[in-house]
């Protein structure tokens, strides 16, 4: 794979899902140029040191290779764009003598054939479910008996990570196991305490409602 432009933000990216990006510095507009006028790809990685805006930071070794999708006016202070996806790389080398961070990077291909822990695979599901239903009360003040998710077991891994956008550490560790069944270990403690936050400020919320309704009576 060529050297592909490196975009270090404190968020992870995982295959198979969007993120969208908003570009307002001078070296990241010139970045998306240089990317659409080649093939569009670049590189999102987690930031292991430095800063997001105005300086230097060096990346984690695992990222993701993303395409750009729908580039907003490029003549705008701020660029929105969304950044699809792709697959995950390993950044060999780092070139920082662009206005902006590139690296050779190298594939890394999805676990296949492997032997997929059922109840590892069951704890998987549980913490997604339970985290599902506490995020959508919390926040919409919706109940959902059986939240949506992927049937692939890697998928379901991606999709975990995709809700630990809190603790992109964690959000990490879950990109880079090698293996589905790690996948799954590393991201079902971190979606249980992220539910668990949720559930939390949940019992908060309705300790103060009661509380409230016996004052006024």
């Amino acid at each position: 794979m060529p050297e592909l432009p490196i975009f270090p933000l404190n968020t992870v990216l995982f295959p198979g899902y969007r993120l969208p990006l908003r570009i307002f510095e001078t070296r990241y507009k010139q970045m998306l140029d240089d990317c659409l006028a080649g093939n569009g790809r670049f590189v999102i990685a987690l930031i292991r040191d430095g800063v997001e805006v105005g300086g230097e930071a060096t990346p984690y070794d695992v990222a993701t290779a993303a395409r750009i999708e729908e580039p907003g006016d490029r003549n705008a202070e701020v660029i929105t764009l969304a950044a699809a996806g792709e697959q995950r790389v390993r950044i060999i080398d780092l070139d920082r003598s662009l206005p902006y961070l590139a690296g050779e990077v190298k594939p890394i291909d999805e676990p296949i054939h492997q032997v997929i822990d059922p109840e590892l695979l069951e704890h998987a599901r549980t913490a997604t479910t339970r985290f599902a239903r506490a995020m959508l009360m919390q926040m919409r003040g919706e109940w959902r008996a059986n939240p949506e998710m992927p049937d692939d077991p890697g998928q379901l891994g991606y999709k975990m990570g995709t809700l630990l956008a809190d603790n992109p550490v964690a959000a990490q560790r879950v990109l880079e196991a090698s293996s589905i069944n790690e996948r799954l270990r590393q991201a079902i403690p971190a979606v249980e305490a992220s539910a668990a936050g949720f559930e939390a400020a949940l019992l908060q919320r309705g300790e103060a409602d009661h509380r409230r309704g016996m004052q006024r009576n």
